[in-house]
């Protein structure tokens, strides 16, 4: 048997925050040492030493055969020299690992990107009678490398303003390196539960966002999670999953039914140990999946801790921590009281409107007010998350937009962020250490389906929901929020409000 797979991921959003439509087609059949395939994608942009746009390109093997294997990452050269791309517009940087490249504009710039034929040169050589190639890319956006500071300066007594970064007097606190942090410089003793603060000492190894690194442009798409079960064996669908890949065509994958939540993954062909099955999305009930009504394009919710965990791995990402969180959403301005992630303490109900083209490519909230955030629903409005960077159009700005400083959408808002803590004491007993110290994913899952990066571990306890959701108050979508850093209930399991997004240092 042979089949070639091409990849298409299609996203309507922005303009340095507007739809991309990210196109990957037309792969070649590949040489034993080489792959081809066109990419192109809309408004595009490098700020030079600022920011810049990039699609991070990755690429999935499987050898033929009666029993379907999994899927495997191919490795790609080191080397930047070995890669190519047509049109003089755009580079191949090329990473220390292999498991990917990015794909970026070479020079300052803005616009569309109209279509590149890339050639990608394996680590070795590949046998490919009888091998079935998978390109897939991830929008991505550069976060530049400098100082900046966490915690706004909150003083009100709350268990918001407890757990909030900043000096005993909440001035918020500089990061200004790597270097490892003493125990209490980031306390805030303000509050009302001054004992329950973030102040562990912190690991020279912990990601502090100093460092520059490339971070998802937009949340998991419940397209992207279908592509992703869609590349695994039966039994790592089993895990990555709420039930059996062999049941029923229809049923939810990741819920149940009447607690779908705008989620609409299904098992559109039934699988059984030595066939995996087919996932598919069909928001609109009608049994045809993936049509342009059935929701691809909103963000993917209930993922817990360990399904985000293994989808980055999987796709040779990593988890952002909570310091590198705050440095997407507001880079090296200063901390602005109660700010949220576009920049001001404006905020507009997007889920207490209707929305136009439900569940469409296009699926825009009717509500067009400046700080537009999926947030705080109630009985009457939407019950779910909205399609990926659906603030944005041609003509917003960053407050239109909902967009972080650098262009990176839905920090706030839609779904809680999962990301790696700081750690904090519980009364005079420290509880949370941080361990994680940045290792990447390396394309490849346990024999489960579960993320094996050994200093990933340590249990969500080590974790933390950021940013906010769909339906809770506009409060925990400040960018310095910190009120769930001692709850696991909203990603130890899968929840209708969480969902993530992942980070890779170039």
């Amino acid at each position: 048997m042979k089949k070639l797979i091409i990849t298409i991921l299609l996203f309507f959003t922005f303009s340095i925050s507007n739809a991309n439509n990210l196109n990957i087609a037309n792969v070649s059949l590949p040489t034993t040492t080489s792959i081809q395939f066109d990419v192109s994608w809309d408004n595009s942009w490098n700020v030079n030493l600022v920011s810049n746009d990039a699609v991070w390109i990755f690429i999935k093997t499987q050898i033929c055969g009666l029993n379907q294997s999994q899927y495997v990452h191919a490795d790609l050269n080191t080397s930047s020299l070995n890669h190519s791309v047509t049109g003089g517009l755009l580079q191949v940087d090329a990473v220390s690992d292999g498991k990917g490249v990015f794909i970026k504009r070479t020079g300052f710039g803005a616009g569309n990107i109209a279509t590149a034929t890339v050639t990608l040169t394996f680590a070795g050589p590949y046998v490919t009678a009888n091998t079935n190639f998978e390109v897939l890319g991830i929008e991505m956006v550069y976060v530049s490398q400098g100082s900046f500071t966490v915690g706004d300066g909150s003083t009100s007594n709350t268990l918001h303003s407890a757990n909030s970064f900043g000096s005993n007097n909440s001035t918020p606190r500089l990061i200004a390196s790597e270097a490892a942090m003493a125990q209490d410089y980031l306390r805030n003793n303000k509050g009302g539960d001054g004992s329950r603060t973030a102040h562990a000492a912190i690991i020279a190894g912990f990601p502090k966002g100093f460092n520059g690194f490339y971070c998802m442009k937009y949340e998991i798409s419940q397209q992207q999670y279908v592509a992703f079960l869609n590349l695994l064996d039966f039994t790592s669908q089993g895990t990555r999953t709420l039930v059996s890949p062999n049941g029923v065509v229809g049923t939810l994958a990741l819920t149940t039914v009447g607690n779908e939540n705008r989620n609409a993954i299904k098992i559109s062909t039934s699988g059984i140990p030595s066939s995996a099955a087919v996932y598919g999305n069909d928001l609109n009930n009608n049994g045809t999946f993936d049509e342009n009504g059935d929701g691809g394009d909103l963000a993917c919710n209930y993922l817990s801790w360990q399904d985000l965990q293994a989808y980055l791995d999987w796709s040779a990402l990593r988890p952002m921590t909570e310091l590198e969180y705050e440095k997407a959403c507001r880079g090296s301005g200063a901390s602005v009281l109660n700010e949220y992630v576009w920049g001001s303490t404006n905020i507009n109900q997007a889920v207490s409107s209707t929305l136009f083209n439900a569940g469409q490519t296009n699926e825009v909230s009717s509500s067009t007010d400046d700080g537009l955030c999926a947030y705080g629903a109630g009985t009457s409005a939407i019950l779910g998350p909205i399609r990926v960077g659906f603030a944005a159009t041609a003509i917003t700005g960053r407050t239109g937009a909902g967009a972080s400083v650098y262009g990176i959408l839905d920090l706030g808002g839609n779904l809680f962020e999962q990301v790696f803590q700081c750690g904090y004491y519980n009364g005079s007993a420290r509880t949370s250490v941080p361990i994680f110290t940045g290792s990447l994913g390396d394309g490849t899952l346990d024999g489960v389906g579960n993320s094996d990066v050994t200093n990933w571990g340590g249990g969500v306890s080590l974790s933390i929901v950021r940013g906010g959701n769909w339906s809770y108050t506009n409060q925990r979508t400040q960018v310095s929020d910190r009120f769930y850093v001692n709850s696991t209930a909203e990603n130890g399991s899968r929840f209708s409000g969480s969902g993530g997004r992942g980070v890779r240092q170039f």
